[in-house]
């Protein structure tokens, strides 16, 4: 993804992340539940092997996913 950046013109601010553990597909926690309101975390853990071995770690990813997405917002709506 940081190659593909460099490589394409674009404006937008970029901050990369690397988590040791999370799913191949990771959702902010608020939107997962959300999006489940009952069952987030049992949905995850069997749609995912990561989630399985290692819940905690998975779920803590999510979380500050969600922090740094939330945080972006906030920044971006008091430059407006």
């Amino acid at each position: 993804m940081e190659a593909h950046l460099a490589r394409t013109p674009h404006t937008c601010a970029v901050e990369t992340a690397v988590y040791p553990h999370g799913t191949h597909f990771v959702f902010p926690e608020s939107m997962l539940n959300t999006m489940l309101p009952v069952g987030a975390d049992l949905f995850v853990r069997l749609a995912f092997k990561a989630a399985r071995k290692y819940p905690k770690e998975c779920r803590q990813t999510r979380l500050d996913i969600d922090h740094r997405i939330l945080k972006a917002i906030r920044e971006w709506k008091d430059q407006t």
